[in-house]
């Protein structure tokens, strides 16, 4: 993520490199030009901060533009000011050892602007993509037993189907256990408008969240600001939490994973301060 980030000031812009979804947001050090950055593993800039650039908003290092993995200047337009502060925020913050995991606000709008900002192929994949998880939602496969399971389930599930219904009018199914159930192809269709309506940024935020908790309806609720980020991370690791109350937790696995995946809810829920 460092190699075009922090350089590349006038360099022309390169499309996006093909890698998976999952690796883009987990900020994977995948890009094919070495920038300062990344080669040494130590912050180099004095300041970060933000500057008008004609109708928009840029990141920038030491009155440098930040670069996106494509080479595209980071801006954001004069309403999404919030969101450059947050990056700058985040480029601040690094201290002597660079960490790419701490640029999560980062990395979403990057997203956004290499892969949805004037791409309607890119848009048209990825919501190709996501809309497959409604089929497979943990939400949607619910378990009968053991009953630590069950209340968990009427705890942090059942109240996210309630939203959906009550907010879209629309029934998703559920199914006891491991029988696959298939949604109606009116909610499908339904639920596919509504993500298509949002905005690129908002687009990549929704991606994260439902990447980060392998649910579409948690990463709606989350983009939505229906859920906060708390609730979101106990819906998404529900199973995890009760193996976790009976057992304990593994040192180094569960506490990471943990900040983890809250960074990422949090990172996709902050990205719609002010929407809703």
């Amino acid at each position: 993520m460092f190699r075009t980030l922090a350089t590349k000031i006038a360099a022309p812009a390169r499309p996006l490199a093909t890698t998976s979804l999952r690796s883009f947001h987990a900020n994977a050090a995948l890009r094919d030009q070495m920038s300062r950055a990344e080669v040494s593993g130590k912050r180099f800039w004095e300041t970060a901060s933000i500057k008008e650039v004609g109708d928009r908003i840029a990141v920038t290092l030491d009155g440098r533009v930040l670069k996106t993995p494509a080479g595209n200047p980071l801006t954001l337009p004069k309403d999404q000011k919030h969101l450059a502060l947050l990056i700058a925020g985040e480029w601040h913050g690094q201290k002597a050892l660079l960490k790419s995991h701490s640029l999560p606000m980062t990395s979403l709008v990057a997203r956004a602007i290499d892969g949805f900002i004037g791409n309607a192929q890119g848009r048209e994949e990825t919501l190709n993509r996501l809309i497959k998880f409604l089929d497979t939602d943990s939400i949607c496969y619910q378990q009968d037993f053991p009953e630590s399971i069950v209340k968990a389930q009427e705890k942090h599930w059942d109240p996210i189907l309630k939203w959906v219904k009550e907010e879209y009018e629309l029934e998703i199914k559920v199914s006891q256990g491991i029988t696959y159930v298939q949604q109606e192809d009116e909610v499908k269709a339904k639920l596919r408008d509504i993500v298509n309506s949002m905005t690129d940024v908002e687009l990549s935020a929704f991606e994260r969240a439902t990447l980060t908790a392998k649910s579409f309806l948690i990463g709606l609720a989350v983009v939505k600001r229906h859920l906060s980020v708390e609730k979101a991370w106990a819906a998404a690791q529900l199973e995890v939490l009760d193996q976790i109350e009976r057992w304990g937790e593994v040192e180094d696995s569960h506490d990471v994973d943990r900040e983890f995946i809250k960074s990422q809810l949090a990172s996709a829920r902050l990205a719609n301060v002010g929407a809703y």
